[in-house]
């Protein structure tokens, strides 16, 4: 009988992600063999990583399993992979305040262009985050921030999709 051993790896580019800075993120996972994408804004105390701990454990506030165990109908989530990125906000003042409505909007452009993106690129990934508009979507800041995000994310998405 052979014993299959489990281990967790993280490697870490740049350790700013675990600080408190206003972040755009992305989760990359790969549940059940389909591919997932979320997308979330975080400015915790713990930045993207410790935003990203939270979606894995089993505390409250692991909206990404929470949302994978909701719309695939598991009891428990295993993922075989998980990839984060995460994207610093422009360094704007209405970016780092503790009212997250502007961040909010930002993520839900992002979502959107996304979505659009994905299905142009005829991608089988599941995006299973849920956005919000808002008043904010439609100021002209707020919608070059969420394209030059997806500009970043969209690379990163390509190469952890191979």
């Amino acid at each position: 009988m052979r014993t299959v051993v489990r281990h967790g790896l993280a490697t870490i580019i740049d350790t700013t992600i675990a600080k408190q800075k206003s972040f755009l993120y992305s989760i990359y996972g790969v549940f059940a063999d389909r591919a997932t994408l979320y997308i979330g804004q975080t400015i915790g105390k713990t930045g993207a990583l410790g935003r990203l701990a939270q979606h894995l454990s089993d505390a409250h506030g692991n909206t990404y399993c929470q949302r994978l165990s909701h719309l695939f109908h598991y009891e428990e989530v295993e993922l075989e992979r998980t990839d984060l990125v995460a994207v610093r906000f422009a360094n704007e003042r209405i970016f780092e305040i503790d009212s997250p409505v502007y961040r909010e909007a930002v993520e839900d452009l992002v979502q959107r262009i996304l979505i659009n993106w994905v299905t142009e690129q005829e991608l089988a990934i599941c995006i299973v985050s849920r956005t919000r508009p808002n008043s904010y979507n439609k100021l002209e800041n707020i919608q070059k921030e969420a394209s030059r995000i997806s500009k970043v994310l969209e690379p990163w998405i390509l190469e952890c999709h191979q």
